[in-house]
């Protein structure tokens, strides 16, 4: 059974999260967003291949998948079956490539309304996008990590 937070809510201080029978915690019924192992597999989300360097050189890593490896806010975690006790993502660093060689950035939560938030920081949801540094693309999510 899925814990489901409705907002407008600031979570502060250290709080862990956890839904009963192995659920999910979601937002308005959006699956939060969890800090995950860079290379994580499946990934949470995907975005176009970085062609770098240009052609005619052959590309450094066209993997498409992006993980979030680091939240903005480490003070709430949700408690999940595969990964433990990790961060909710609040924005954040993510990674893209088969390596993963790309960083890039959270954007805030389109999501999350009304919102939900982590110290002031709008937690993340499936759906959320983020920016690929070297190539300027975006990412989107379609798995928390949860």
């Amino acid at each position: 059974m899925a814990l489901d937070l409705k907002g407008p809510l600031n979570l502060m201080g250290d709080l862990t999260l956890e839904a009963s029978g192995g659920g999910k915690v979601t937002i308005g019924n959006k699956e939060i967003l969890v800090e995950v192992p860079p290379g994580t597999n499946p990934p949470q989300g995907t975005s176009s291949p970085v062609i770098l360097p240009p052609p005619p050189a052959t590309p450094t890593d066209l993997g498409p998948g992006v993980d979030v490896i680091n939240s903005f806010n480490k003070t709430v975690k949700i408690k999940t079956v595969p990964n433990g006790t990790v961060p909710a993502v609040a924005m954040g660093v993510v990674m893209q490539g088969l390596s993963p060689t790309w960083p890039g950035m959270m954007l805030p939560s389109q999501g999350n309304t009304p919102p939900v938030t982590a110290g002031g920081l709008t937690i993340n949801v499936v759906g959320d996008q983020a920016i690929i540094f070297p190539s300027g693309g975006s990412a989107s999510f379609s798995a928390s990590g949860q």
